[in-house]
């Protein structure tokens, strides 16, 4: 479970636990609970972000990066016992993707009836 919360971060921030930036107690882990969930934006990869000025930033945040990202730091937790189980990632990754799913069905719906398609 700790290798796929240390692999999520990495994924959501773009930086990786070996990067120069992590020397003495300041892990990825660390660094990433340091910024959760104020700050994320500063440090979130910008592959994973939508434009700014793109309508529904905030959601996308509030929706999917924050949840992503705080599953990330439970499964990186340092004591196992800390860490949730395979069946409450796997609810919480299933949970996460149906909201995106019905989200995007629901902008295409939007989407082709306001352009006629």
């Amino acid at each position: 479970m700790y290798s796929f919360g240390v692999l999520l971060l990495e994924m959501l921030t773009g930086k990786q636990p070996t990067d120069d930036l992590f020397v003495d107690d300041l892990s990825l882990h660390n660094f990433t609970d340091s910024m959760f969930p104020d700050k994320l934006a500063e440090i979130i990869d910008p592959h994973m972000m939508r434009e700014e000025s793109q309508p529904g930033e905030e959601v996308w945040m509030q929706s999917y990066i924050i949840p992503l990202v705080a599953l990330g730091l439970s499964c990186s937790m340092k004591s196992p016992k800390d860490r949730p189980g395979m069946r409450d990632v796997c609810a919480k990754l299933s949970a996460i993707r149906e909201g995106f799913t019905k989200s995007h069905t629901e902008l295409s719906s939007l989407t082709a009836l306001v352009t006629g398609s």
